[in-house]
C-alpha cells in the first residue's frame, strides 16, 4: 500500500496560510483603489481646466474687439490704446479674467485671455 505524500496543514500553519491570503488580497484592492483615485484626480483636473477654458477664450475676444473697435473708429498712430503698432491693450472682466490684445503687422490681431492658470490665444487677419 502506497503512502499519501498529501501535507495536512496543522492549526498554527492554516492561520498563516490565511494571513497570507488576505495580505495579497488586500494588496490587490488597495492597488485598484490608487488607481481608480488617481483616474478621478486626473478628471478633476482636466474638468476644472475646461471650466477656466470659456472665460479665458472671452477675455481674449472681448479685448479683440475692443482693438478691433479702435482701428477701426480711432485715426491712425492716435495714440490711444491699439491704433499704434506693438501697443498692447488690457481688459479686465468682472469674472476675473484678463484680456490683452495688440497689433501686430498690417492686417493681423493677436489678443490672448486668461482666467486661472488657463490661457487661450486669438489671432485675427483681415
Amino acid at each position: 500500500m502506497k503512502k499519501s505524500t498529501k501535507k495536512i496543514l496543522k492549526g498554527d500553519q492554516r492561520g498563516a496560510a490565511t494571513i497570507l491570503l488576505s495580505f495579497f488580497v488586500m494588496s490587490i484592492l488597495l492597488m485598484i483603489a490608487l488607481a481608480a483615485a488617481s483616474i478621478m484626480i486626473y478628471q478633476i483636473r482636466m474638468s476644472r481646466e475646461a471650466s477656466q477654458s470659456v472665460p479665458a477664450f472671452y477675455a481674449a475676444d472681448a479685448a479683440a474687439e475692443k482693438c478691433l473697435y479702435q482701428l477701426r473708429k480711432l485715426p491712425p498712430n492716435s495714440g490711444d490704446d491699439c491704433t499704434k503698432n506693438n501697443k498692447t491693450i488690457q481688459i479686465n472682466l468682472n469674472n476675473g479674467a484678463v484680456g490683452f490684445a495688440e497689433v501686430k503687422g498690417a492686417n493681423t490681431l493677436q489678443a490672448w485671455g486668461i482666467f486661472g492658470s488657463t490661457r487661450r490665444n486669438l489671432e485675427l487677419t483681415w
